[in-house]
């Protein structure tokens, strides 16, 4: 393998030659240029540590987004855990009931489709929050870890959503909510003159 340098315009470039067999008597010739300049790079390791496992691009780390991203119920400190979960319940409940009332297997059967969608709707919600507690009681096992300090030394309350009594809270209150919502979107069914 032969190695070349050469200098043109500015650029410098490394050149590798390589010969191939090809059989039959034929050779072919492999050649690899890198350029010298480094290209600016767009998406980068969160405050240059390539070890905390997160990107920032410029979508993730725009202004509007990360106002979006804190004002969603699962991010929002300030808020109970069980006020979490009632309010991410009453979303997936109710647009859970919609594609089982109207792709569900009775969905051609008069006054009957929408009972058995909300029914299926319900049950889903049910294994939801059931996997939401399994999923609470395998995560925060463990005696929580020390809090976080700023850099000045103060103290940051730890969110209460993650240990294991928040949890636990969160699944009730997603259960509660999620069934809540399905409920909500029967009533709708029923009481909305441009629904059928």
């Amino acid at each position: 393998m032969a190695v070349a340098m050469r200098s043109s315009t500015g650029l410098r470039a490394t050149a590798a030659r390589r010969q191939m067999p090809l059989g039959l008597g034929r050779v072919s010739t492999v050649r690899v240029c890198a350029a010298d300049t480094k290209k600016a790079q767009v998406i980068s390791p969160v405050n240059g540590d390539p070890f905390v496992g997160m990107l920032e691009t410029p979508v993730t780390s725009a202004p509007i987004v990360a106002t979006y991203l804190s004002n969603l119920p699962a991010y929002r400190t300030g808020v109970a855990p069980v006020l979490r979960g009632v309010e991410i319940g009453l979303a997936h409940g109710f647009l859970l009931a919609g594609p089982f009332i109207k792709l569900g297997p009775l969905r051609n059967v008069p006054e009957t489709a929408e009972i058995a969608g909300s029914l299926s709707a319900a049950g889903l919600v049910l294994i939801l929050a059931l996997c939401l507690s399994v999923y609470g009681s395998a995560q925060f096992q463990s005696t929580p870890k020390i809090g976080v300090k700023t850099l000045s030394g103060r103290s940051v309350a730890r969110d209460p959503l993650f240990s294991a009594d928040g949890w636990a809270e969160f699944a009730a209150g997603f259960l509660v909510g999620g069934e809540a919502g399905v409920a909500w979107a029967y009533v709708c069914t029923q009481i909305l003159p441009y629904y059928s």
